[in-house]
């Protein structure tokens, strides 16, 4: 697999544990500190807004190990199979 495809699979990885993660109420609750005050609060706007952000963090979040093991010389493709699994555990965690 190129590190393209691999790059895909770990994003759409990320935007289901967005919409699944036990974050997600959390983030839902702290909607009046980071929604902005011109846009109107409906729950499918507040639902996008979290769902975005934890995919966001999640995405983040487990490019840390990737990065750490490219830099420890790794190769590319190894660093998104890394990526790939620390984006899956936390899907797995998501669904447990």
């Amino acid at each position: 697999m190129t590190p393209q495809t691999l790059f895909v699979i770990t994003v759409g990885l990320c935007l289901v544990n967005g919409m699944i993660s036990p974050i997600l109420p959390i983030v839902w609750s702290l909607h009046p500190v980071w929604m902005p005050e011109m846009i109107r609060p409906t729950n499918e706007i507040i639902f996008y807004g979290a769902s975005l952000m934890v995919s966001t963090a999640t995405l983040l979040i487990a490019a840390v190990p990737a990065a750490i093991s490219e830099r420890t010389g790794m190769s590319q493709q190894g660093a998104m199979f890394v990526w790939l699994g620390g984006v899956s555990l936390m899907l797995l965690l998501g669904l447990a």
